[in-house]
């Protein structure tokens, strides 16, 4: 993932791909048996959110130190030693994917759950919903912010994950600073930062975000997950809390309205997706009689 600047140097000495070069020299045989034998044992295990991932940051933990200590890294600066970490991490997890992620039907059904309240709430939710002043009001430009979250699903690796909640989080801070140059106010903090992310992530409506959000909690490496990585996550967690206890109060409304809307948006998507059935069920390749035979177009 190119992405990366929002952790700043940690990759820049070593890219993914040095990783994996240095990890078929011959005297890292140690290493890369290590490593699959730690996969290979975890595959086999029953899922389990806790123990898995004490497992992984366990491992993780214990092979970065041994990096330290070998030869393949004698002299190697403090930024080559973390992106070794990041590639040992990147590797690991890439391969385990499939075995940890919406692994767990506590995890799946929370996803189903939030991105069925988002996509009925982002029928009707408007930023005044929010209290976002108008000074902050920018939808055409959030737009960009969505599509970087929607990218999550994309990528394997947990850092990657992270990036693209860093880089839709960025994209929200330099658009608040510029309305607030731009009208003299103060510089925005947290009161201004939360509401406008969680209008994006309503509008972004990522499938399967408590699981993404899981995953990156359990398995990135908790010495990584700092400073304003840590933060912006917080952030994000926050704002999966409030969507899912979200009410009438939340968005500044009566009850009564509130559930009107509700009710609408469920009326709306169920004629959209009966549609959408309608329109997989007749729409056919055109065919055309050539010569006796058929040529579909």
């Amino acid at each position: 993932m190119e992405n990366s600047d929002v952790f700043g140097s940690s990759t820049a000495p070593l890219t993914w791909h040095d990783f994996l070069e240095r990890m078929r020299h011959p005297s890292a045989a140690d290493f890369v048996k290590a490593i699959k034998s730690f996969i290979v044992s975890f595959l086999n295990n029953a899922p389990d959110a806790e123990k898995d991932s004490a497992a992984v940051q366990e491992f993780l933990g214990n092979m970065e130190t041994a990096f330290r200590a070998h030869s393949l890294w004698a002299g190697s600066t403090e930024e080559e030693l973390e992106s070794a970490g990041e590639g040992l991490e990147k590797y690991v997890m890439t391969k385990l994917f499939t075995r940890v992620f919406a692994s767990i039907p506590e995890d799946v059904k929370a996803d189903e759950q939030l991105h069925e309240k988002m996509a009925l709430i982002q029928q009707f939710i408007k930023p005044e919903n929010l209290d976002i002043k108008p000074t902050y009001q920018n939808e055409a430009s959030w737009l960009f912010a969505q599509k970087e979250l929607q990218k999550i699903n994309m990528y394997k690796a947990p850092r990657d994950k992270l990036v693209c909640i860093l880089n839709c989080c960025k994209v929200i801070n330099n658009l608040l600073l510029n309305a607030s140059i731009a009208s003299n106010e103060d510089h925005p903090g947290a009161d201004e930062f939360l509401p406008v992310l969680i209008y994006v992530t309503i509008k972004a409506n990522p499938p399967q975000l408590h699981s993404n959000l899981s995953y990156i909690q359990r398995f990135r490496r908790q010495t990584r997950l700092v400073a304003e990585s840590a933060y912006f996550f917080t952030n994000m967690l926050s704002v999966e809390s409030f969507i899912t206890n979200i009410d009438a109060k939340a968005l500044s409304m009566d009850d009564e309205e509130f559930e009107k809307n509700m009710e609408s948006a469920k009326a709306l998507l169920v004629g959209l997706s009966e549609n959408s059935d309608y329109d997989e069920g007749t729409a056919q390749t055109p065919e055309v009689e050539e010569g006796g035979g058929k040529t579909q177009l």
